[in-house]
């Protein structure tokens, strides 16, 4: 068998990598994310893949590659989780069967899986999204923050079939219903969560609180060492500078000695990110193959985030009246940087519930890098109007409501679960139930009742809402995105008397749907006459001036990084224009093709 790497995305576009090396030693995957720009060409916000019909379709429209062995069983056919042949009798199975299932590829055996890892490089959705489909029998490798990282995402997240690249689904089965069941319809078919005997109890990963659940959350397998063996490969994470904490590249020795280095998306412009003399130092000598990314191989702008925060810094200075800035969530380097900006001109930062329980969790787990966002100074959480709009407790659910994505089942007078912390609290459900079955202290876990029930009603009792802003405007900049226009008509009072101003320090669009949501949000902001920095094309259309540094470096720092390198053979990917690799590197350069090997033993 000779050794093949073979791609399946990232080829003459930005993301959706997926890179399968082969060898005679052990298959491995090089990140497996969603491929974006193909993906849209379909689906929207309005129109989403099929839940129950994921794999197949998107099989179908080539967006996921044919790949045998490496899909969960059910994904692949439907059929497989038909509880008896009365179930099949229901279903019209032989009217049309790809339907229920699919022969483009074969599934994963559990017992022998076609893959022995998936190396994923950070935790942004073309990278990472399309693990969901993988049978969680093939480990994932990442580093401990991609993983902290990956679990925060998911439990902020609505959960779907696509969403399972950490939490993965409960076991079902398609059963008929009773002939006795009170519906319009008996005995007829239905997808259901396979019910356990007892409800488990699953310690809770922050509080160490013991929570009763209906089912037993199941995770994917994830080893975070920085370095090993996947079977005889040798493989090492060398951090990486990104827009995502815990983003690497992975380092791969074969057992001839052939080194293969995988960069991932890097940049070394970053706010106290790895230098590039500390990658090269890490990378530890020449490569065979150098696979990297080319994002901004056409720029030779290379702006720092340094820069980036004296100029919003400066933009906050000038405002009179309430700052409204854009930055993606997952960005802690953005966060840290528009959070001194707002302390140097003496105002709060408000920020989203979402990153609010994410910079909790990277606490939780780093506490000497991420301080508690609860005793931050000049931070506050934007607690919005939600459900029926009237501030009351009940229009708030998990972690729009506090640090706690998960308070228990609450069906049943013995569970563990938030209520029962109120009653022994005296301070919700039944206050004297004698049934309650929590002990008086607990003195095992790091927390009392007390901190636990805060912990997880904290926004409620210590948010920020929209008429506080509003009563003292420049005292506040606050976190905001296009799906957080409708706070505007909270925000600015009718009158009009205002002096908003919008910052974007987030990406600038890359796709067509980014740009309809570029023109959304000009129309927001000219009806409710917020300023605004404009750039204007030569057709008259106007975007928003970005304070913004990319998470990908540019040419100059290409070209330096491959001179350093040395590598033998160079694969550019995650590029729109790989040709322009030429004019950085005179050695042997491979442009993949989608799905076709190349041989590396040559």
């Amino acid at each position: 068998m000779t050794t093949t790497l073979t791609f399946y995305g990232a080829i003459g576009e930005i993301g959706g990598n997926k890179i399968l090396l082969r060898t005679d030693d052990g298959t491995l995957l090089l990140d497996f994310g969603r491929r974006m720009s193909e993906y849209s060409k379909f689906y929207s916000d309005y129109i989403q893949a099929r839940s129950k019909n994921a794999l197949r379709d998107l099989l179908r429209l080539g967006i996921l590659p044919k790949i045998d062995g490496i899909y969960t069983h059910y994904l692949v056919d439907m059929t497989s989780l038909f509880e008896n042949e009365e179930v099949n009798k229901k279903i019209p199975l032989k009217e049309a069967v790809d339907y229920w299932k699919t022969t483009q590829v074969s599934p994963c055996d559990p017992t022998n899986p076609a893959v022995d890892a998936v190396f994923i490089t950070h935790v942004h959705f073309d990278h990472i999204q399309d693990i969901s489909f993988i049978d969680p029998t093939i480990p994932v490798y990442c580093t401990e923050k991609t993983k902290v990282l990956a679990k925060a995402t998911t439990e902020v997240s609505v959960s779907g079939v696509d969403d399972q690249y950490y939490k993965i689904a409960k076991e079902s089965t398609i059963k008929q219903k009773p002939p006795s069941y009170k519906t319009l319809c008996p005995e007829e078919c239905t997808l259901c969560e396979k019910k356990e005997d007892e409800h488990p109890i699953v310690v809770d990963s922050k509080t160490k609180f013991p929570f009763t659940y209906d089912v037993a959350p199941k995770y994917r397998r994830f080893n975070t060492a920085s370095e090993g063996n996947v079977k005889s490969i040798k493989y090492k994470l060398i951090p990486v500078g990104h827009s995502v904490p815990g983003a690497c590249s992975i380092l791969l020795t074969l057992p001839d000695g052939k080194r293969i280095l995988y960069t991932g998306d890097l940049r070394f412009h970053g706010a106290g990110e790895v230098s590039m003399d500390e990658y090269i130092n890490a990378v530890g000598g020449p490569v065979d193959i150098l696979i990297t990314e080319g994002t901004r191989v056409n720029s030779d702008n290379v702006l720092t985030e340094e820069q980036v925060g004296k100029e919003i810094t400066k933009d906050i200075s000038g405002c009179e009246g309430l700052v409204l800035i854009n930055f993606g969530w997952k960005d802690l380097t953005r966060f840290n940087t528009v959070h001194q900006a707002a302390k140097t001109n003496n105002r709060t930062l408000v920020i989203s519930p979402k990153l609010a329980y994410l910079l909790y969790g990277m606490h939780c787990n780093f506490p000497s890098e991420f301080p508690d966002p609860r005793t931050m100074v000049n931070l506050k959480v934007y607690l919005k109007r939600e459900g029926d709009l009237l501030y009351s407790k009940a229009d708030y659910d998990k972690y729009k409501m506090g640090y706690l994505h998960y308070h228990g089942r609450n069906t049943a007078k013995d569970d563990h679960n938030l209520v029962r912390i109120a009653e022994r609290l005296g301070i919700g459900g039944e206050v004297k139930n004698p049934k309650n079955p929590l002990p008086q202290t607990c003195k095992d876990q790091p927390y009392d009742y007390e901190e636990i029930y805060s912990l997880a009603t904290h926004h409620l009792d210590h948010g920020l809402r929209a008429y506080q802003i509003r009563n003292n405007p420049k005292q506040y900049v606050l976190m905001f995105s296009i799906w957080d226009s409708n706070e505007l008509f909270d925000l600015i009072p009718q009158d009009g008397n205002h002096k908003t101003r919008y910052i974007s320090a987030s990406t600038e669009p890359f796709c067509e749907e980014m740009e309809i949501d570029v023109d959304k949000m000009v129309h927001w902001m000219d009806f409710f006459q917020i300023n605004c920095d404009y750039e204007t094309n030569d057709k008259g259309k106007r975007s928003f001036k970005c304070r913004h540094v990319s998470g990908h470096a540019s040419k100059p720092e290409l070209k330096e990084l491959i001179e350093r390198i040395k590598p033998v053979k160079l694969i550019p990917i995650h590029c729109e224009e790989p040709q322009l690799f030429q004019e950085i590197f005179q050695g042997v350069i491979e442009f993949p093709k989608n799905a076709c090997p190349i041989n590396i033993d040559e």
